[in-house]
């Protein structure tokens, strides 16, 4: 994995050019409380990973920004 990859980029919708991986874990940990998220959480390794295949998405430190915004979770 590219680890440069998953820095917020410039290329990233407006939105999201802003957005810390911090913000994101806050807003998804709120929405699975609520049971309303495509997100899961991986408990053993403190990062949260997309629903429907279990692959990687993001954590505290670092996102696999290029994948969040292949599948549609930056458009807001």
């Amino acid at each position: 994995m590219n680890h440069e990859d998953n820095k917020a980029a410039e290329h990233l919708p407006s939105a999201a050019k802003g957005l810390r991986t911090e913000d994101l874990c806050e807003v998804v940990t709120y929405l699975i409380d609520k049971g309303g998220s495509e997100f899961s959480y991986d408990e053993d390794l403190d990062v949260f990973r997309f629903s429907e295949d279990g692959r990687f998405a993001f954590c505290e430190e670092f996102a696999d920004w290029g994948q969040l915004e292949e599948r549609g979770c930056l458009d807001f």
